[in-house]
């Protein structure tokens, strides 16, 4: 498993803190914080979710926060910047990315 995280600039500050296998980039944990507004806000919690178990792929995620923000008022980002702040978790050149052994 690796650890990652990533802060991303849109609108509003994007934080996302997660953990994924290496092998098939499956996101095991995902915590998605930042100076933004959903309503209803149980959505975030409901959107965090749905993304365990996905594929950290472009079009895969957006996929997922698509269906998982249907209906969701969201303020201080849009879903291109969500699956953009998620995907920067992969990149190599972050220093913090760290392995976790289990």
């Amino acid at each position: 498993m690796i650890k990652a995280d990533n802060v991303y600039k849109s609108i509003k500050l994007i934080k996302i803190s997660l953990t994924y296998c290496d092998e098939n980039k499956l996101i095991h944990s995902i915590t998605i914080t930042g100076d933004f507004f959903l309503y209803p806000e149980e959505a975030l919690d409901q959107l965090e979710s749905s993304l365990i178990g996905t594929k950290i792929d472009k079009y895969t995620l957006r996929e997922t926060i698509e269906k998982g923000l249907e209906q969701v008022d969201v303020f201080g980002f849009d879903r291109n910047s969500l699956t953009d702040a998620i995907l920067g978790c992969l990149k190599p050149q972050q220093d913090n990315s760290e392995r976790v052994k289990r």
